[in-house]
């Protein structure tokens, strides 16, 4: 099977602007503010359809559905769907400072089949943009709540100015928020259970004030973790790239690419997006084709494919964990 492309999702938003179309090429309308591109989803909001090759205008699912074994490899597991959700993030203005649940609280929280565990990496950062993540050491739910009270919820959060590269991982149950100008890649689980504390006395598209979820986010908190600071990547012997993050949902690895690179995930499924340059990536069979700064394109299990390095460029590989994936079979499927 060839690498996979598919058709971007631009989702608007009160707190993006313009800089998925000015940085990363993304076909935005003429007007309006945009702060999500979803790449690879299958969540009931938006499916992901394959945008060119003999399979497009497949959808996600029903790549999943026909053609599960050359996608997953060994692992699939029938009636499996693709767990992950791949977007870029343009927080030009603030997101609200929320929280998102676990597995277990979800469904009753957030009326979400899965949690949101996530992870970013920063691809850019205007100068006094701002990244809250976690609460302050000793925050208790009481001193959140009297913080809420009194309009001084970021007094309680740790706090950063992000840098082009940081990579910050971010379990359910980490209240955060970003903005100030910076533009993210996000990698979650296929889930859009978000439980907002605090939203900076900010009006909706409506007018109104947007809702907010202040029980429930109280409820998702888990209050043991402390302060999210970026990670501190390692290496990844005898290749060029170093990994970012992994936890049960995902691993993200980042590379430099300065000379041809093998697939480094054999028989499993990978996404790739590029952060910066261009990268040119081949299969057997012929394929051949150009990706350049905010390309994604999903390599099968079944794809012998190489990236070929025509000039240094900066990719994320990202993969499943080597686990049964059937624990992570949606309740529900959409076309």
């Amino acid at each position: 099977m060839d690498p996979l492309v598919f058709t971007p999702y631009l989702r608007p938003t009160v707190w993006g602007r313009r800089q998925l179309g000015e940085l990363l090429d993304k076909p935005l309308p003429a007007e309006g503010s945009w702060g999500e591109s979803w790449e690879v989803s299958v969540h009931p909001t938006h499916v992901s359809r394959v945008a060119e090759g003999p399979l497009a205008g497949l959808s996600l699912t029903q790549l999943c559905q026909q053609h599960g074994r050359e996608l997953f490899g060994s692992s699939f597991v029938k009636g499996q769907a693709f767990p992950l959700l791949v977007k870029f993030l343009d927080a030009n203005d603030w997101l609200s400072v929320q929280v998102h649940p676990d597995d277990d609280k979800a469904p009753e929280l957030a009326g979400e089949t899965l949690g949101k565990t996530e992870a970013w990496v920063v691809l850019a950062a205007a100068p006094g943009s701002r990244i809250f993540a976690g609460l302050k050491r000793g925050v208790t739910r009481d001193h959140l709540e009297e913080a809420m009270l009194a309009g001084r919820v970021v007094e309680c959060l740790n706090a950063f100015e992000p840098q082009p590269g940081d990579c910050l991982y971010l379990p359910a149950g980490t209240v955060h928020a970003v903005g100030g100008g910076v533009l993210i890649a996000e990698v979650q689980q296929s889930s859009d259970a978000t439980l907002r504390l605090y939203d900076w006395g900010r009006l909706g598209a409506d007018g109104n004030p947007r809702t907010l979820h202040i029980p429930q986010a109280l409820a998702a908190i888990d209050w043991d973790v402390g302060p999210a600071e970026p990670r501190c990547p390692w290496p990844l012997p005898g290749l060029p790239g170093e990994r970012l993050a992994a936890c049960d949902y995902f691993c993200i690895d980042r590379y430099f690419l300065r000379q041809d690179l093998a697939c480094p995930y054999p028989g499993q499924l990978s996404l790739w997006m590029v952060l910066d340059g261009t990268a040119e990536l081949r299969a057997a069979g012929g394929y051949c084709r150009t990706f350049a700064r905010g390309g994604v394109v999903m390599v099968p299990a079944a794809s012998d494919a190489w990236w070929r390095a025509d000039s240094a460029a900066m990719l994320l590989g990202v993969t499943l964990p080597q686990m049964d994936l059937g624990d992570f079979i949606p309740q529900r499927l959409t076309a």
